[in-house]
């Protein structure tokens, strides 16, 4: 019996994050799909782990852990793995993940809900102007992005953080929502970086639309 469990839908890029925290970490983890489709965010099943119907859900030894940048977190610490070699650095590690919620994640977000409501996979029909707004915002915050990356091979540190894996996630979305990451040179070498790490996987290659084990 794993010591993981994480719920969570392939389609959120918040799940991706943890997922990949698990998996780059070598800790096996059994996966539970929660179709927003069906409405499985609204169970009291559900609702007795996650109090506001988010995803994702990590159980971990039977405690509860919610939202992504908190399981992270937890997970860096209880796993000592990428934390940041030092106070000053997990102290960026924080500054760069809060970062990524306020600044990278929503307009990516925002794209790939269109993208989701263009193929029938959301009852959505975002108008034109608004598909833009979150495209400029997303490519805004990749400028940013690579700005920082201009002289550095990872975010806070001279190794990978949880930082990197965090705002990576992001990173991978905005690719599968056709954002071509030569404009940005930084972002794209540090990606090549990231996803060459022992036991990367793509966000549709490391979650399945089904409950599964990953050892």
């Amino acid at each position: 019996m794993t010591r993981f469990t994480l719920y969570g839908s392939p389609h959120s890029l918040p799940t991706y994050k943890v997922a990949l925290m698990l998996r780059l970490s070598g800790e096996p983890f059994s996966f539970r799909y929660v179709s927003f489709q069906k409405g499985m965010h609204r169970t009291p099943e559900f609702a007795a782990l996650s109090r506001w119907g988010q995803v994702p859900v990590l159980v971990d030894d039977g405690r509860i852990y919610l939202q992504s940048a908190a399981i992270v977190e937890h997970l860096a610490g209880t796993l000592g793995r990428f934390q940041g070699p030092d106070p000053a650095a997990r102290q960026k590690v924080r500054k760069w993940m809060y970062w990524d919620v306020d600044a990278l994640f929503p307009p990516v977000f925002g794209c790939y809900g269109v993208q989701l409501g263009q193929r029938g996979l959301l009852p959505i029909d975002v108008e034109p102007a608004i598909a833009a707004y979150h495209r400029r915002r997303a490519e805004t915050a990749l400028s940013v992005l690579d700005s920082h990356l201009a002289h550095r091979e990872y975010l806070c540190a001279t190794e990978p953080t949880i930082a990197d894996l965090f705002c990576y996630s992001d990173i991978a979305f905005a690719e599968i929502c056709a954002f071509d990451l030569d404009r940005w040179s930084n972002v794209d070498a540090w990606a090549e970086r990231v996803t060459a790490l022992p036991g990367f996987e793509a966000p549709f290659a490391l979650l399945a639309m089904e409950n599964a084990e990953f050892l």
